[in-house]
This record gives structure tokens, C-alpha cells and sequence, in this order.
């Protein structure tokens, strides 16, 4: 809290919101008293400042930032305005703040309430979250299938898919990023979560570690049913079906897979997303109507399976797109109590 009333005000205030309840604070003269290379340090003893002017919260914003905080700034008035516009994040009332305030801030609260703020950090954290996560499952994706469709052409066979079923497996993908995606509810702890660095780039080396692992797991499932098949009968419309059937089947439990690189999906609620779920019973009803109606499955270039192949394309679309939820559990189980039930 930076103000310029009264200390003891000031102090009164912040045990009633429950910012301090020790009353202590720091004044703009005790500030004024120290050398920009200790303020810093000094500032993480003390949450009330009490007389200050508009130079002392500019100096504290920059100290804050010199530390590597990430800092919002909310304020009202003309004085506020240098603080507003050092803040990584400036916040302006919108009913009761000054023009000045306004134009120095990058955002301005309509309804001048703060719980807005909260509303507002956790609506965008949301969205970057389901962002990233669209972006990690297509690219897997698209690496997978990558990879299934070059393997066979170095080993001299046949290519595992016929062409209307890779424009069938676009159709599911793009639906499943675009808005399966875009519908996930926020994760239990994201709000507990420190800011990222905004100069972070979007595909780190956690990205595109869980790209790769995603997509060979995907890879090897698609071409352990193709390449068994193939092997084993020589017949290129049983492998394909084979290949097509556990790729729409993993692609499926891929997608609720990486809903969360944190949390297990029995944590997350496997019904939380009724979009995603929507789509994977439509795509599972379409590789179980694609092998079962024969003027669906003529179209799709598929044929029935036996019940050893329908094992063979379960078990591995579920060992090699769902391996990673084991690790998340234990991990989850591991985490300390007060992770999981302190308030954000």
C-alpha cells in the first residue's frame, strides 16, 4: 500500500484488509533516507508506506521491477501517473480516476472494483494456458503423423494412410485445437502460479519437450498397429485401417491427456470440458461406425477388425498417448499440502 495519509491510518487500513497485521510501515521521509541501492532490499520488510509523494511510489515501482517482480499498479489521481506508467501493469479507476490516470494506465477498471483485477488476471491466464495447450497438442500431432507416414517409405512400404483419411484426421485435429481447446476450464492452482516472464518465449524447451514425447508416443502407437499388421498379413487395407483406427482412438486420448501438464484428469474432471468430450465421443463413433457400416467404411477406405485387432488398436493407442497421466498422479500426490489447499 503506498498512500499519502496518515501512517497511522494507513496502518489502521491494512489490518483491516488484512495486508499487515503488525502495524508496521515506512514513511516518505525514512525513504528519502535511503540510497536507491538499498531500497530494494529495505522493500521486502515492509507492505505500508504512509506520506509518501508521487516520487517515492516511482521509485518504489522501479526498485520492485529492479528485483524481478512483476508489478500492477492501481491509482486514481494525477499523482499516481508516474507510478502508473512504470508499472509493468498500470491500473486507472474508470469511474472515479483522473484523465491523467486513465491515459498513463494500460488498463481502466469500468466498475472501479478491484475483484475485477482478479477476474480479469485469471481470465488471461486462461487464455494463455489454453492457447499454449492447443498449440503443444496440434504441433504433436502433426509431428506424429509426420513421422508415421515417413517411416514406412524408409522401411520400402506403403504409406499407412489413404488419402481420405488423412483429410478425415485434419478435420479432427483442427477441431479439437480450435475449440475443444478454447473451452477448458482454468486448472485448480493456476492463480497461485507466479507471472511469467513476458519475454518468455511461447515454445520453450518445456514445450517442445512435451511436443516431441507426446508425438513420439502417438508415432510409435500408429506404427506398431500398421507395421504389425503389414508384417504379419500383407494386406495394405487391414494395416491402414489399423493405423487410421488407433491414430483417431490416441489422437483422442492425447488430447485429454495434455488438458494439464500438471494436474491427473480425475483431478481436473474428465466431464469439465463437455466441448472436448462431445468431440472425442464423435470421433470415437466415427473409427467404431467407419469399421462397422460398410458403405461408411467403403468411403473411408477401412475395414472391420477382428477382437485381437480391436486390443492391439486400444492397447496401444492407450500406452503410447496416455503413458504421461501415471507420472502426473504421482507427482500430484507428491506435491505439499499447502499447494493444494492454500487460498490463492
Amino acid at each position: 500500500m503506498m498512500t499519502g495519509d496518515h501512517p497511522l491510518t494507513a496502518a489502521a487500513v491494512a489490518r483491516e484488509i488484512g495486508l499487515t497485521s503488525d502495524g508496521r510501515f515506512a514513511t516518505g521521509a525514512e525513504l528519502d533516507s535511503l540510497p536507491d541501492s538499498r531500497l530494494p532490499e529495505a522493500l521486502g520488510n515492509v507492505s505500508v508506506y504512509a506520506r509518501i509523494a508521487p516520487e517515492h511510489k516511482l521509485r518504489i515501482v522501479r526498485a520492485l521491477r529492479a528485483r524481478g517482480e512483476r508489478v500492477a499498479v492501481t491509482g486514481d489521481g494525477i499523482n499516481d501517473a508516474p507510478a502508473l506508467a512504470a508499472a509493468d501493469i498500470g491500473i486507472a479507476m474508470g469511474e472515479t480516476g483522473t484523465d491523467v490516470a486513465r491515459e498513463a494506465a494500460d488498463i481502466v477498471l469500468a466498475d472501479d472494483n478491484f475483484s475485477t483485477i482478479v477476474r480479469a488476471v485469471h481470465e488471461g491466464r486462461v487464455l494463455f494456458a489454453n492457447l499454449s495447450k492447443g498449440v503443444r497438442y496440434y504441433l504433436a500431432c502433426k509431428t506424429a503423423l509426420v513421422g508415421a507416414a515417413l517411416l514406412p517409405v524408409l522401411l520400402g512400404v506403403p504409406v499407412p494412410f489413404a488419402p481420405v483419411q488423412i483429410i478425415l484426421m485434419e478435420l479432427f485435429i483442427d477441431l479439437a485445437a480450435s475449440a475443444a481447446f478454447v473451452a477448458e476450464p482454468g486448472e485448480a492452482d493456476l492463480m497461485r502460479r507466479p507471472p511469467r516472464d513476458p519475454y518468455a518465449p511461447l515454445m520453450d524447451r518445456a514445450m517442445l519437450i512435451t511436443i516431441f514425447s507426446s508425438a513420439a508416443g502417438l508415432f510409435g502407437a500408429v506404427s506398431l498397429a500398421y507395421l504389425t499388421t503389414w508384417f504379419a498379413r500383407g494386406d495394405l487395407s487391414r494395416a491402414q485401417t489399423m493405423a487410421f483406427v488407433t491414430w483417431l482412438f490416441g489422437h483422442v486420448l492425447l488430447a485429454l491427456n495434455m488438458r494439464s501438464d500438471r494436474e491427473p484428469i480425475f483431478q481436473l474432471g474428465l466431464l469439465s470440458n463437455r466441448v472436448m468430450v462431445g468431440w472425442a465421443v464423435a470421433t470415437a463413433a466415427c473409427a467404431v461406425g467407419a469399421t462397422s457400416v460398410p458403405n461408411l467404411g467403403a468411403l473411408l477406405r477401412v475395414l472391420p477388425l477382428s477382437g485381437s485387432e480391436w486390443a492391439l488398436v486400444i492397447g496401444a493407442a492407450v500406452v503410447g498417448t496416455f503413458w504421461r497421466e501415471p507420472v502426473k498422479l504421482i507427482s500430484w500426490r507428491r506435491r505439499p499440502l499447502a499447494l493444494l489447499t492454500s487460498p490463492p
